[in-house]
């Protein structure tokens, strides 16, 4: 008997059709017909999980070749229960945890290396703002590059001390906006570029660069001045 035959079974067996049970679980007939006929992979997993929980039936005992893990299973069955903008969130996170894991992933006792081609050879201040010439910038391959990182840039400053310290390299990721209170490489009109935490005030239109050293006062400037090059990935 293979898997289809027994789900039909245990089907019959229980509701005494297969309408009755897609009513049941939930699940279109005709969709339960076309896995009765075609096999269980054409099911996906939330019909799957759908169809082992009208049957009180763990999701092994169907999906053997789909390595359906009760981790999984469970966490399919929960997040059939969220809401829309919820589920959204849980798949951004596990795509967010697929992309580490094909990147760079840091164990304390293991370190798995990556090779990544990546911008290096550009400063930035911290503190005043400095002029940068983009032809220092040269493409290398590094390993053990961040995941989503860029570029890899100098600090020239103390201004983000202890934070981040005079002649540090930080990695960044280029975007054009960041989130307030997150660390950024900006480019200043007609000063240059420095490493800052951002902040932007919708309400006044005004961004304000803070520094970590307390030395150096907050700088505010009309957004039409102020271009963001990337995060500090910290």
């Amino acid at each position: 008997m293979n898997r289809e035959e027994f789900l039909k079974m245990m089907i019959e067996s229980k509701f005494g059709n297969v309408k009755a049970f897609s009513e049941f679980v939930g699940v279109p007939y005709t969709t339960i017909r076309t896995i009765l006929e075609n096999g269980i992979g054409r099911a996906g997993v939330d019909n799957v999980l759908k169809i082992c929980k009208g049957l009180d039936i763990s999701p092994e005992q169907l999906t053997n070749d789909f390595k359906i893990n009760s981790v999984i299973a469970n966490t399919m069955g929960t997040l059939i229960s969220l809401d829309n903008n919820r589920q959204v969130k849980v798949y951004d996170f596990t795509n967010d945890q697929l992309k580490e894991q094909n990147n760079v992933i840091n164990f304390p006792d293991r370190v798995e290396e990556v090779h990544k081609s990546i911008i290096n050879g550009r400063k930035s201040a911290a503190g005043y703002a400095i002029e940068v010439d983009d032809y220092d910038a040269e493409v290398k391959s590094e390993s053990m590059v961040p995941h989503g990182a860029d570029e890899r840039v100098e600090i020239a400053g103390d201004s983000m001390e202890p934070l981040i310290l005079k002649g540090d390299e930080v990695y960044i990721r280029h975007q054009p906006t960041v989130e307030n209170g997150e660390v950024a490489i900006v480019r200043i009109e007609n000063e240059g570029v420095t490493c800052k935490k951002f902040y932007v005030d919708h309400d006044t239109k005004t961004i304000t660069l803070k520094s970590e050293n307390k030395k150096y006062e907050d700088m505010h400037f009309d957004p039409s001045q102020v271009t963001v090059l990337g995060k500090v990935l910290l």
